[in-house]
């Protein structure tokens, strides 16, 4: 996050109200632009193929884009966190020109792994023609590549280019799966889905070599070793993103109103659209997560750290001390009253916005729920990365397991309640964790010099 802290601080450097708005702004599309590209792109095509297609092949093409983006999303997860602590030891220990074999490497294992995943459940349990299942397993390898590039980004500073390579990855894919469609049905519109997508990597690609290419492929795999030295991150990784899709597993597979699109691919109506509807309302979060969490919560941590390491006086590292937990209470304290303001106007508004997008008096209550387990997400998400500054890898993994039990079992005993209560599960498995992460933050802030030097190895 280095490079988005700089290029806000000498936003924020020229002062006035502009300077801080254009800095929220900046945020906002760093933090979430990518993902609404994806959104709109997939919005936009999806009226666009209901003009070409029948309405279940429709229903198969999105089914699919939605099992291969949230399936690759957990399984990668446990790669992504112990890629990002490995690049960032390269790059402490001035091992910067390893860094891009280490994306090669990363990204080789990946592809060969989720195209033999995408073949295995596409061409094996899915039926229809086999052209369209071949492109699925693929977009289930290419998407799953991005999402390891995304890693490596961090290291970029010009994230406007950044931004407009997605918009014009997506934007091909649009295209190329819209004609597609036109000429091959859904077997083109997946194959051109996936041509997209393909671009899109390409430009990842070329902006990482860009930034970090270099010859030296002597530590290409050493990456592989962080797996066992850091266990808990990789876990971490998993168990946070299976809770935020564990809920929605269940519902298409466990759910008796799960309705079946084709093969092992099912569909949850009543509560697939109006989840991601609510998941685009966390942007204002976001963006402030990123301004105050990731700049000067950073920033006082770094210099705490320093002021340790540069053996300053009891008094001066109790002041870097102090410095960080402001910097953490007004930045949480602003997430929670701009989020919280957000959330609190969707939601009541929600009975009368939502009857616009054809959504009925049920989604209407079940978005209302999603809503706010959205916002309390982005609560559980910033105290997380509070315990990751703290090196307390542990109780994050603890706070993400508890997560993913608590979520699919309240998920699993009130699927038999109906409709009404769907997003329960999710909502109250974020409730318990923020409530918990708050009360080990706060632990572990007290006790922050303490644990600093007591952790420390004694030499007789």
């Amino acid at each position: 996050m280095a490079g988005i802290g700089f290029e806000i601080n000498r936003i924020l450097s020229r002062q006035g109200y502009c300077s801080m708005l254009q800095a929220y702004g900046y945020a906002g599309l760093v933090g979430s632009g990518p993902w609404l590209v994806a959104v709109a792109s997939l919005g936009m095509l999806g009226v666009l193929l209901r003009t070409l297609a029948g309405d279940q092949d429709v229903r198969v093409f999105f089914v699919a884009v939605s099992v291969i983006y949230g399936a690759s999303l957990v399984l990668s997860a446990p790669l992504q966190l112990v890629l990002t602590r490995h690049v960032s030891d390269l790059e402490f220990l001035g091992k910067k020109r390893a860094v891009f074999p280490v994306y090669v490497a990363s990204t080789a294992i990946t592809a060969l792994l989720f195209t033999l995943l995408g073949l295995i459940v596409f061409v094996g349990f899915v039926p229809g023609p086999f052209t369209f299942r071949v492109a699925a397993a693929a977009l289930m390898c290419v998407v799953s590549c991005i999402w390891v590039a995304n890693v490596f980004l961090s290291a970029l500073k010009d994230y406007n280019s950044l931004l407009v390579g997605f918009a014009l990855g997506f934007g091909l894919s649009l295209v190329l799966a819209w004609q597609g469609a036109k000429h091959w049905g859904i077997s083109g519109a997946m194959t051109g889905f996936v041509a997209g997508q393909f671009g899109l990597l390409l430009v990842l690609c070329r902006a990482i070599f860009a930034e970090l290419g270099s010859s030296d492929l002597a530590d290409a795999t050493s990456f592989l070793s962080g797996f066992r030295r850091y266990w808990d991150l990789a876990l971490g990784g998993l168990f946070y993103n299976l809770g935020i899709w564990i809920d929605k597993f269940l519902y298409w597979w466990a759910d008796p109103r799960g309705e079946q699109v084709a093969g092992i691919l099912y569909a949850s109506p009543t509560y697939d659209r109006v989840v991601y509807f609510s998941f685009l309302t966390i942007v204002p979060g976001m963006a402030v997560f990123l301004l105050k969490l990731e700049t000067e919560f950073a920033d006082a941590n770094r210099k705490f750290y320093d002021m340790v390491l540069r053996k300053g006086t009891l008094a001066q590292i109790d002041e870097a001390r102090d410095a960080m937990v402001r910097a953490l209470a007004g930045g949480f304290s602003l997430l929670v009253k701009v989020q919280g303001l957000t959330t609190g106007v969707l939601v009541l508004l929600a009975g009368r916005s939502l009857p616009i997008l054809g959504l009925g008096a049920v989604q209407t209550g079940v978005f209302q729920i999603s809503l706010i387990a959205s916002y309390l997400l982005v609560l559980l998400l910033s105290l997380l990365t509070i315990l990751y500054y703290l090196d307390k890898r542990r109780e994050a993994l603890v706070c993400c397991i508890l997560m993913t039990v608590i979520s699919a079992a309240t998920t699993w005993m009130t699927i038999p309640l109906g409709d009404r209560w769907f997003g329960v599960g999710f909502l109250a498995a974020c409730a318990v964790m923020v409530v918990f992460a708050t009360w080990r933050v706060n632990h572990h802030l007290d006790r922050l010099v303490y644990d600093t030097f007591a952790s420390q190895p004694v030499y007789g």
